[in-house]
């Protein structure tokens, strides 16, 4: 089921009706899972609930084996690490998909930042990655993390707001929906624009941030030092919330305007900071075309008149004002003829009395 969650994830994150579905609350994820096990099993959304609520076996991993047990006969190491198999409530084993997808986003996010800063403003130096020899990454002083913080310089100004846009590019290429934010500029041959919401950009910068923050607090310059900076989880949301907020403001001026090859497509709504808002789907009527009103049979004691209305006048009574000249000469005709019949019919009957009589 994990990659479902995966799968439902990225529907929302890609297309998105607001910033609800750019970090999905765990709720709704429960409620998705809760749905696609009781259509999966056959059962209603209650039974799927205690079942997603208790422990399940989760597949077996193969545990550390020590050195010193390994030097020892085979035997020995059984005794060692024994294997029995783990169990986990279902509802936080599936989770864990929701923390990889996010966790995902900002190593993606942290490392395009931290690149463009370091080609375009000469800030921060290289040091291998930890555990490998191929790759490096880029490491920033204390106080070279601390002047992108102040005055929120880092989205701000002109030097370095370029580089939330780069990893805002790496994120959505990373996901595969990088063709739904971007597209080119408004003059011809001007350079590609990265159009999201409020929402997608406050959660790469809150990351971003976090980082920034890490290091500058650092005491020591040592390139070395590992960061421990955790990745995103569903306890994050609330540094989330609150970064769209510090957006809004720091982005108010922009709007709904391309600026730096970045565009908020809901620059100039309401409510592009409220975690809780998703913009209701069109009504059915609205997308599509109006249905055809449905035909009225005609009353059954005006059977003549109604007949002679359908010959002679337009289907559904929509017809342009030649054919309302035309059809009210003919009706006045078809109303003398109907006058002549009547009087015809009431002279026979009249003369059935007689004979009658």
């Amino acid at each position: 089921m994990q990659p479902k969650v995966v799968e439902f994830l990225m529907h929302k994150f890609g297309r998105p009706r607001g910033p609800a579905d750019v970090w999905v609350d765990i709720s709704h994820v429960n409620v998705f899972m809760q749905q696609w096990t009781a259509e999966r099993f056959g059962i209603n959304e209650s039974k799927a609930d205690k079942m997603l609520s208790s422990r399940w076996n989760q597949p077996l991993r193969a545990r550390h084996v020590p050195a010193a047990a390994l030097a020892a006969d085979a035997p020995h190491v059984d005794s060692v690490v024994p294997v029995r198999r783990s169990t986990t409530l279902a509802y936080r084993y599936l989770h864990r998909a929701m923390s990889h997808f996010y966790h995902r986003i900002d190593n993606k996010a942290v490392s395009a930042f931290f690149t463009f800063i370091n080609d375009h403003a000469g800030l921060g130096t290289l040091r291998r990655d930890c555990g490998t020899r191929t790759k490096v990454e880029v490491v920033f002083a204390p106080d070279e993390a601390a002047d992108l913080l102040l005055n929120d310089a880092f989205i701000t100004d002109l030097g370095y707001c370029g580089g939330v846009t780069r990893a805002l590019h790496v994120v959505f290429s990373e996901l595969g929906v990088l063709h739904l934010f971007s597209g080119g500029g408004g003059a011809p041959g001007s350079a590609e624009v990265i159009a999201c919401l409020t929402a997608h950009f406050a959660l790469v910068s809150m990351k971003i941030r976090a980082c920034l923050k890490k290091r500058a607090a650092s005491d020591s310059d040592d390139e070395d030092a590992v960061d421990s900076t955790p990745g995103l989880n569903g306890g994050h949301r609330a540094e989330w919330v609150e970064e769209m907020g510090n957006i809004r403001h720091l982005l108010s001026s922009q709007g709904g305007r391309t600026c730096n090859g970045l565009r908020l497509t809901d620059g100039e709504q309401q409510r592009r900071d409220d975690p809780s808002y998703r913009e209701p789907l069109a009504p059915a009527s609205a997308a599509g075309n109006t249905p055809p009103a449905p035909t009225v049979p005609p009353p059954i004691n005006d059977v003549m008149h109604a007949t002679g209305a359908v010959v002679h006048g337009s289907v559904g009574g929509h017809g342009n004002e030649e054919e309302t000249r035309d059809d009210d000469a003919a009706g006045q005709m078809e109303q003398e003829a109907v006058a002549a019949a009547h009087a015809a019919a009431a002279q026979a009957i009249a003369g059935t009395y007689e004979d009658v009589e």
